[in-house]
């Protein structure tokens, strides 16, 4: 009887797959990644929370920094489509960024990647840095746009609008702060949200007195 060609080891069944695989471990990585530092995650950590082996794993990264690398770069990708869609909803701009306060605030995560390399730098080569940065720069540029296009539309005053994006990320930063006792600035994500945006929009609002 004729042999079946094999597969190469580590590789998945086809059958097997609801969603890729290499979705499914980016995703657990990813939340590994944000809970712990680079170097508390290990190969079968991801493996285990994607519910593969570890082989499976290695098939579709050789390295735990290549894995790192693309994960951190999805993230942002997906956190920019998330953010994007919210702000280009045909409401007031103000709304739109209660909206995206929010859901940034609820999912308790940092857009601030430089925490992310000097995590893992040590690790990180040249073009692994580089390509994390470029993801998160494509992020921020996607927001200047909403920006720009409010300028224009008369809805906030001239202002910079990368500067703007970045102070407007700081603020949501500041708003998931945690002294070392545990302790909060806010109740809840609402409240912050809420703040946050009060704040910033009196920095960025057409003075009409």
């Amino acid at each position: 009887m004729k042999e079946k060609p094999s597969r190469p080891l580590g590789r998945p069944k086809s059958t097997q797959q609801k969603q890729p695989t290499n979705e499914l471990i980016l995703q657990a990585a990813s939340t590994l990644f944000m809970e712990n530092s680079f170097a508390d995650v290990s190969m079968d950590d991801v493996a285990s929370a994607s519910n593969v082996t570890k082989a499976t794993v290695y098939y579709y990264y050789k390295t735990k920094s290549a894995l790192y690398t693309d994960a951190m770069v999805k993230l942002m990708y997906r956190v920019r489509k998330q953010i994007i869609d919210l702000l280009r909803q045909p409401i007031e701009l103000k709304t739109k960024l209660q909206q995206v306060a929010e859901v940034y605030l609820q999912i308790a995560v940092h857009l601030d990647m430089d925490f992310f390399i000097q995590n893992a730098k040590s690790m990180l080569d040249h073009d692994q840095i580089k390509a994390i940065h470029t993801a998160e720069d494509y992020m921020y540029e996607g927001m200047e746009e909403i920006f720009e296009e409010a300028i224009a539309n008369g809805e906030i005053r001239q202002v910079n609008p990368a500067f703007t994006v970045h102070s407007y990320i700081s603020l949501l930063n500041a708003g998931n702060y945690q002294n070392a006792n545990g302790d909060t600035l806010f109740t809840n994500s609402q409240e912050a949200a809420k703040e946050i945006v009060d704040f910033f929009w009196r920095s960025v609002m057409i003075d009409k007195s």
